[in-house]
């Protein structure tokens, strides 16, 4: 790794541990992060992506745990080879304590004879030829004497292509060192030595009959010695590695140099595949005559199975960096859909006050208010969605919500019968509609794909009451009043392995391309977060059955818009601060309409002067959230102060979350979220106006 870089370890590696997962002995990191993928090429490095907020702190501390207590020693070190960071397992090896690393760099630490190869192999990554690197090298512990360790060096770039980061997995290979110098310095076997080393040791004849072998190989093949007695090394190699070892012997025949496998592939007596490091030599007899190879393997399986669940982990934690930031734009553009909705409605109502109900246009432009609803709920689901899944919970009747989901799946996979028994009266449950809507569309469309010959869809309702002894290990619930949604196919089924394993992230039994594993992952989630849980029964080609169960409310069912079409009037001053023309206006003419007379502004700092100057005439601002250089929240404390007594009516395409929450809690009288009508606006107005002073 290229020496006297300086770049700032916050602003390298946001991905890798978060600041809540704990303490960094060398430097702590600013939060979350993620590594490239990587593969066996790869072995070191980059890793895996895939999910929500409170999966990422949980999947930091987990990548921390394996940091920290992993066998083999970690490094982390600037584009240039400043070290930022190394685990307890590195810094025994060296007899460093972690935090005397802060002012090294990997030069400082690298055996002298040895930095020119270093140097070179990190030039060649740094410039694009490689990827990572591979090798063996002394490193200097802190009283001055070598020790060797083998490193697997990996860049990690970002976007740009730009090296973010250096990350090096350094084992320690000192015995192993000892027990090869020790093979090939002396023909003389020592059997007591190899027999106490946990690496396996092999030696073979030119054919690759097995000649000697220690218990650690008989280990690691899982044979016992007479088993492997006499055995050739293709009886335990598969095919592909069979074959690039006789080129690797064949190479150390002709030049005489021993050779090193990274990935040696073998079969084990019970068909287990395990992934050895091997390094081999050529045996000579006493007239310097090749007579065989010996060898040196470590089993090296499942400290290449931590390393692809680092990575994984890592994985997940850039993919929920990605939808954090998709989930920001998703909001900017739904806030900025719903100001265009917003003109829209506001000139749809002045145009349906000046209409007769009567006229042929009138049912025109109902049907336009109605689009503008729509593209509303739309806007709504990607609000939702940009708050990373806080999505908004009301009292909602699941027959009506399963009929429309149902109605919009049947218009898309007609060739499917849909079957529906709702039971009436059914009990009021408090959801986000639209999350149980996806959990619904979900489910029928794995009833769908697990039909592959046809089959029929059943929908059930119904109310349950869960005593003491209904409640089992499938349950997870409390005693209580339930509303159960039931989707059953006549399908393929599920065997007891799949059904185990449903709900598990990315597990799927569907072909590649056509499935990712998260759907009924989701899903479970979803209905988890809304203290319920879902059932599953399935047998092979018998169809299978879910089961929805989600607690009542006593709540009525919400109904979101004003349905009686009054409007309200007054006769009172109201501000009005938009920055947005088109809906200024609008809003604008529809307060007129209702009777007010209104001042309008189109900034903070006029709205203030305005209401400094007609404080005394102004019953009400109606105050936009987003604004030009002074936001809604600063405006509304500055009219605050200016007189605590004010009414202000929040209004914004963003819902109410976050920052409109907060204005709330701090004395604001009321919020409405865009697009709204003159039917909704006026009520709004009179509520605030016509409520009794505190």
């Amino acid at each position: 790794m290229v020496d006297n870089m300086g770049e700032n370890w916050k602003d390298l590696t946001p991905e890798i541990i978060p600041e809540s997962a704990a303490a960094n002995p060398v430097q702590e990191p600013a939060s979350d992060a993620k590594n490239p993928e990587n593969d066996r090429s790869n072995p070191g490095g980059s890793m895996d992506i895939t999910a929500d907020l409170a999966e990422i702190i949980e999947n930091g501390r987990r990548f921390k745990t394996i940091f920290e207590t992993a066998p083999i020693g970690i490094l982390m070190a600037d584009p240039k080879g400043n070290i930022l960071r190394v685990n307890d397992k590195f810094a025994q090896i060296l007899n460093y304590s972690p935090e005397e690393f802060i002012q090294l760099a990997v030069s400082d630490v690298t055996y002298p004879a040895d930095r020119p190869e270093i140097q070179r192999l990190s030039q060649l990554v740094f410039d694009g030829e490689l990827d990572s690197f591979d090798v063996e090298n002394r490193y200097l512990k802190k009283d001055g004497n070598p020790v060797w360790g083998r490193v697997r060096a990996t860049a990690v770039r970002d976007l740009n292509g730009a090296i973010r980061y250096w990350i090096a997995l350094i084992e320690d290979i000192a015995e192993l060192k000892k027990s090869e110098q020790t093979i090939w310095e002396s023909e003389e076997r020592y059997r007591t030595i190899l027999e106490r080393i946990e690496e396996g040791y092999f030696e073979v004849d030119l054919d690759g009959n097995l000649t000697f072998f220690n218990n650690a190989m008989c280990k690691i093949l899982g044979y016992t010695a007479e088993e492997l007695e006499n055995k050739n090394k293709r009886d335990y190699t598969t095919a592909k590695t069979d074959r690039k070892i006789d080129r690797i012997f064949a190479n150390i025949l002709e030049t005489g140099r021993s050779a090193r496998v990274l990935n040696y592939e073998v079969v084990t007596n019970d068909e287990t595949k395990k992934i050895l490091y091997l390094s081999a030599s050529l045996m000579r007899d006493a007239d310097r005559k090749a007579i065989g190879f010996r060898g040196i393997v470590q089993d090296v399986t499942d400290q290449l199975i931590a390393e692809k669940q680092s990575e994984h982990l890592a994985n997940q934690m850039l993919h929920a960096q990605k939808m954090e930031a998709i989930g920001t734009l998703a909001g900017g553009i739904a806030h900025d859909f719903n100001n265009l909705l917003m003109g829209f409605q506001g000139n749809l109502s002045l145009m349906l006050l000046d209409v007769d109900p009567k006229h042929p246009h009138h049912e025109f432009l109902t049907n336009m208010e109605q689009y503008v609803k729509r593209g509303s709920e739309l806007t709504r689901q990607i609000l939702g969605f940009a708050r990373g899944g806080k999505y908004e919970v009301k009292s909602t009747d699941l027959n009506e919500l399963l009929e429309k989901s149902s109605e919009m799946f049947r218009s898309t996979k007609k060739e499917i019968p849909i079957h529906k028994k709702f039971q009436k009266d059914l009990w009021t449950v408090e959801v986000d509609r639209g999350q149980i809507e996806q959990v619904l569309l979900n489910m029928f469309v794995n009833a769908w794909q697990a039909m592959p010959s046809g089959g029929r869809l059943y929908l059930e309702t119904e109310n349950i009451v869960l005593g003491k002894d209904d409640i089992h290990q499938h349950y997870v619930l409390d005693p209580g009043k339930y509303v159960r949604v039931s989707v059953t196919d006549t399908g393929i089924g599920m065997n007891a392995v799949t059904l185990e394993r449903i709900f598990e992230p990315f597990f799927t039994t569907k072909e590649i391309g056509r499935g990712t594993g998260l759907g009924l992952a989701s899903a479970y989630g979803i209905i988890k977060n809304h203290n319920g849980t879902i059932e599953v029964e399935s047998k092979i080609d018998q169809g299978t059955t879910f089961k929805i169960y989600l607690p009542i409310s006593n709540k009525d069912v919400y109904n979101e818009s004003t349905e009686n079409g009054k409007t309200y009037k007054g006769r009172e001053t109201i501000l009005l601060v938009d920055d947005e023309e088109m809906i200024a206006e609008a809003g604008k003419r529809m307060l007129e309409k209702l009777g007010y007379r209104v001042f309008l502004a189109q900034s903070g700092q006029t709205a203030l002067k305005i209401y400094e100057r007609y404080r005394d005439r102004i019953s009400l601002v109606i105050l936009d959230m987003i604004l030009p250089g002074m936001g809604g929240s600063e405006i509304f404390d500055l009219l605050k102060a200016m007189d605590p007594s004010i009414r202000v009516l929040l209004s914004s395409g963003y819902s109410l979350k976050g920052q409109a929450s907060q204005i709330m809690k701090r004395g604001c009288n009321g919020f409405i979220q865009k697009p709204f009508n003159i039917e909704q606006i006026s009520e709004k107005i009179r509520d605030i106006l016509d409520e009794a002073p505190a």
